[in-house]
């Protein structure tokens, strides 16, 4: 490896600029795989050629896949090709997205050509069709727009801020009058809607019952009530005026977004068909985590499927969901719950990214969905299953042949409390103890305390006799076995579970019973039922059971509440302090720490000074600090507008 300023770097950086030039570059800029860009942003050769001297090229990028080696090269030039198609709009920006996304405007990235033409099923031959209909320019000799173009910006718009239907409509109608003849824009909001769907940026809406007992699909598809909570399925029923027709609005509805289509669209491009083999044939195999296809989970679950591990093109998925408020500030209350699919075959430098998502369910409502989540999640279960057991015949542009598509979950991606939603399990349950977890619920501050986690020491560690230190006693247990997938399978089989939000009542009374029947129950059953609240339902999944681990915290998240407790109670931040009256009180009762309990003097009472106490000077330079320091780019977010120096405080963590 030759050094950046040297000689033969200048030269090779030279050959290399030149060759992605000839084969892939678009209105004359390619892709920069410096550092910083990753590969993510279209710049001009001398840009590149800067970036790539004074950063050097990122890492793992020895095969240069994007920039015309190895598949690539025989694509022929994006941009040439594109513009000199008549009837055909320029690229821009959106051009390279789409472009980037789905392979459009070209049937070079498409991997198009006469030999494997034949060989397309009805499914491609459409999507080609639909590409074709889509890049036609927005009106004789227009060089800025295609119709595809217009509408996705034109939509983007309406959704960004808020634009009525009705308004959509007047708008199409004037931008149609301005055009010149021949333009090509839909007459209104449901043609719009319609060739946006006719391209497969669609999505199924399913009626749900609004205490999300049941979806009005398969036996309950006709249905007009509730079976479970008896509520109607329709917000209002509304009569035409000639007494035929009759509008009924749901009272909640579920946006599908099936996962089959999204899938086969990945290898209908050249560009990411060859990213899904990224984790077989692109990565370096060197024994470091790299990439999740470097971590025992993954490698357990190939070795126990061989028949699905043999076909490297084969999707791994993780789950991820979470709640939040679409009306951002807004004194609104509402949890919008997204369910997103991400493949993690692609490169670790486009695997999180945005664009690498695959949203699969939508979940309204303006509470969050809680236990009931189970419902919903069934939707994307189906799609997993008929993919695992069925799998779907899918065209494969980089090899020019068809192949059987299959994919699996290898696990989900929450907060704590979302993994309990989603694993079934108490959120006051250790996620590896279970059972066996020792906590202690402190009397004043109403907060649940693991105890125990010095029994996963040596035997004979220091911390195991120090009791004044803990919670007052000595701690010589031995660390509980982790329970393993089947373990809770069998756990849980016989769990029964009633979803809606009005089933309470219902719950409330098996409670009762179990009360009363305590003395006949084993005592192992009560301490499951403790422990998980209903039995997971992704153990649907055949494989679900033997995976190593099938629930993962979103550590960013976790961080950023960590961080936040200590700066808070460093700063001692009224209300937001974890040093606090209360927890003084609860050390006070577990008989530990005495030099840091209540002080009475006269009428007044204080909290002494805790080794991390600081002085109010200490505490403005603390933050002074935090509002100058600098970190590189991409690796933590800026602070300098969330600390008030002068009244010695955080905001917005």
């Amino acid at each position: 490896m030759h050094l950046r300023w040297s000689v033969e770097y200048d030269e090779g950086l030279r050959n290399f600029i030149e060759l992605a030039l000839s084969t892939s570059a678009q209105q004359n800029k390619i892709l920069c795989p410096c550092r910083s860009c990753g590969n993510n942003y279209w710049l001009e050769a001398r840009d590149i050629r800067d970036h790539l001297i004074s950063v050097g090229f990122m890492d793992g990028y020895t095969s240069w896949i994007l920039h015309g080696e190895g598949t690539w090269s025989s694509v022929p030039n994006v941009s040439s090709s594109s513009q000199s198609k008549e009837g055909h709009a320029e690229g821009d920006a959106m051009d390279q997205m789409l472009m980037e996304g789905f392979g459009m405007y070209d049937a070079g990235a498409l991997g198009v050509d006469e030999e494997c033409e034949d060989e397309l099923d009805v499914d491609a031959e459409a999507y080609y069709k639909l590409v074709s209909d889509g890049s036609q320019q927005l009106y004789p000799c227009c060089k800025r727009f295609s119709k595809l173009q217009f509408l996705v910006r034109l939509l983007h718009l309406k959704n960004l801020w808020g634009i009525s239907n009705g308004c959509f409509d007047d708008l199409l109608s004037l931008i149609k009058e301005a055009l010149p003849e021949g333009e090509l824009l839909p007459k209104n909001f449901h043609e719009a809607k319609k060739f946006m769907k006719a391209i497969g940026i669609g999505y199924k809406c399913i009626d749900a019952c609004i205490n999300d007992c049941i979806l009005f699909r398969k036996e309950y598809a006709n249905a007009k009530f509730c079976p479970v909570c008896k509520s109607s399925r329709w917000k209002s029923v509304k009569g035409g005026v000639d007494g035929r027709r009759v509008h009924r609005v749901p009272a909640k509805v579920v946006r599908h977004f099936p996962l089959k289509k999204r899938l086969q669209r990945l290898f209908m491009s050249s560009k990411t068909a060859c990213d899904m083999r990224w984790h077989s044939e692109g990565h370096t195999k060197d024994g470091l985590l790299q990439h999740p296809a470097d971590s025992p989970a993954w490698k357990n679950f190939d070795a126990m499927h061989l028949e699905f591990s043999s076909e490297v093109r084969n999707v791994r998925l993780g789950l991820a969901t979470d709640g939040f408020n679409p009306f951002g500030n807004m004194n609104v209350s509402y949890s919008i719950w997204p369910i997103i699919l991400i493949p993690y075959n692609v490169p670790p430098w486009v695997c999180m990214k945005q664009s690498n998502f695959i949203l699969s369910v939508l979940i309204p409502g303006r509470k969050g969905p809680g236990k009931d989540i189970d419902i919903y999640m069934q939707l994307t279960i189906d799609d997993l299953l008929e993919l695992w057991n069925d799998g779907v015949m899918t065209y494969d542009v980089s090899s020019s042949k068809k192949f059987c598509l299959r994919a699996a979950l290898l696990w989900t991606i929450s907060d704590w409390l979302g993994r309990g939603i989603l694993s079934g399990e108490s959120i006051a349950a250790c996620a590896h103890c279970l059972t066996d977890t020792t906590s202690l619920r402190l009397q004043h501050g109403h907060k649940t305390c693991y105890m125990g986690h010095r029994r996963f020491l040596d035997v004979d560690h220091k911390f195991t006799f120090q009791a004044r230190l803990f919670d007052g006693t000595q701690d010589f247990q031995e660390p509980p076995i982790q329970l393993s997938g089947k373990d809770i399978s069998q756990m849980t089989k016989d769990m029964v579970t009633i979803y809606g939000k009005l089933q309470k009542t219902t719950d409330d009374k098996d409670k009762r019973k179990r009360k009363r029947n305590s003395e006949a129950s084993d005592v192992h059953d009560a301490k499951v039922s403790k422990v998980f609240k209903k039995r997971c339902c992704l153990f649907q999944l055949p494989y679900w059971e033997m995976l190593l681990v099938r629930h993962n915290l979103y550590a960013m998240h976790t961080e950023k509440n960590v961080y936040g407790n200590v700066a808070n109670t460093l700063l001692a931040v009224d209300k937001k302090s974890k040093d606090n009256l209360n927890s003084r009180l609860d050390l006070q009762e577990m008989g530990i720490r005495p030099d840091l309990h209540p002080q009475t003097e006269g009428s007044k009472s204080y909290l002494p000074a805790a080794l991390y106490s600081l002085s109010p000077q200490e505490k403005r330079m603390f933050c002074q600090v935090l509002k100058d320091v600098k970190f590189p780019a991409g690796y933590a977010s800026n602070l300098q507008n969330k600390v008030l120096v002068e009244d010695k405080k955080l905001i917005v963590l």
